[in-house]
């Protein structure tokens, strides 16, 4: 083997490893890009609360835009606890939003309308996920497959 060889494989092997990890970095880009997508919408949401639930006050029943800001965070909420399943919510992250999901669903106005949801009074068939948070404090929706989740968690960084 000629020095003509070894240039053209090593010129090879960069070129792989450049393209992992250029394909690393646009997968954890992507991760990073979702969970900034759901941070707004929460804050978009929140800022459609009653005045009262921005400093942990009790108010009067919800109606109207308040009852449906109050639903919408619910559904963001189990929306959130999928895309953790899907893989697609980073460790860290999940770390921090999983306490503030938490705590919410036991303040008002959620407490209002997640007993009910709970309780599977109304909706029974969606918000799984969120009722087994609501269970179990460490709940993590992602599972990993045993061979796969190892690449997938090092490949977006989870």
């Amino acid at each position: 083997m000629n020095a003509e060889f070894w240039v053209a494989f090593a010129t090879g092997v960069v070129g792989i490893l450049a393209l992992i990890t250029s394909s690393a970095g646009a997968a954890r880009a992507r991760v990073k890009a979702i969970e900034d997508a759901y941070i707004a919408r929460y804050w978009q949401i929140l800022d459609r609360f009653p005045a009262a639930a921005l400093v942990a006050e009790h108010g009067p029943q919800c109606q109207g835009e308040e009852l449906k800001a109050v639903r919408l965070y619910l559904r963001l909420c189990e929306d959130e606890l999928e895309l953790r399943q899907l893989g697609w919510v980073g460790r860290k992250t999940w770390q921090q939003w999983r306490p503030g999901i938490q705590a919410q669903l036991n303040q008002w106005p959620v407490v209002d309308e997640w007993a009910p949801i709970r309780d599977r009074q109304r909706a029974p068939h969606q918000f799984s996920l969120l009722r087994q948070l609501d269970t179990a404090p460490d709940y993590d929706p992602y599972e990993p497959h045993p061979y796969v989740g190892r690449l997938t968690r090092l490949w977006r960084g989870l």
